[in-house]
């Protein structure tokens, strides 16, 4: 039943990644269930260079910012306020209050995620930045995938958010 219960809130969220997450391929391929998850953010050369895309110290430095802002939201409860604040494209893989309900959902089954630690930084080819952070609490281990992306109007605004949670042994 747990199985069942973890298989129904990963669905949405692996829908969410899918539309919002990746551009035709563009984005690193996901890490299967089990494997690092530093490997799942790792750099993509650009098919236009064969390069490896950079950003500036400055972005990546806002990036950490928005991600503290938005871990911090997590560990709070606000999932309403990450939702206002994201992308369009993130918007469009559901309501808010589906959102909120699902993320309610994972925090009443994980509990309050706290102590995070970045483990990763790299750029897509398309420039987001995607930051992978250890949370933990007393039974899980998780990694939170969070990407932002650059509006129009120049604001960093999370495009993706995956989280992977392993039970403590």
């Amino acid at each position: 039943m747990n199985c069942l219960r973890s298989i129904k809130t990963a669905l949405p969220l692996i829908a969410a990644i899918m539309v919002c997450g990746c551009n035709s391929g563009k984005e690193a391929p996901v890490a299967p269930s089990g494997a690092p998850q530093q490997k799942a953010a790792a750099p993509v050369p650009s098919k236009d260079k064969g390069t490896v895309p950079t950003v500036s110290p400055k972005d990546e430095i806002a990036a950490e910012n928005a991600a503290v802002h938005v871990l911090a939201q997590m560990e709070a409860g606000d999932f309403s306020g990450i939702y206002k604040g994201a992308s369009a494209g993130f918007k469009q893989i559901g309501s808010e209050s589906q959102f909120v309900s699902k993320f309610q959902q994972t925090r009443l089954r994980v509990g309050v995620l706290k102590n995070p630690r970045k483990v990763s930084t790299a750029v897509r080819p398309d420039k987001s930045i995607v930051l992978v952070y250890r949370v933990e609490n007393e039974r899980y281990n998780t990694d939170m995938r969070l990407t932002f992306s650059r509006a129009e109007d120049g604001k960093l605004e999370l495009a993706g958010l995956n989280q992977h949670d392993e039970p403590k042994k």
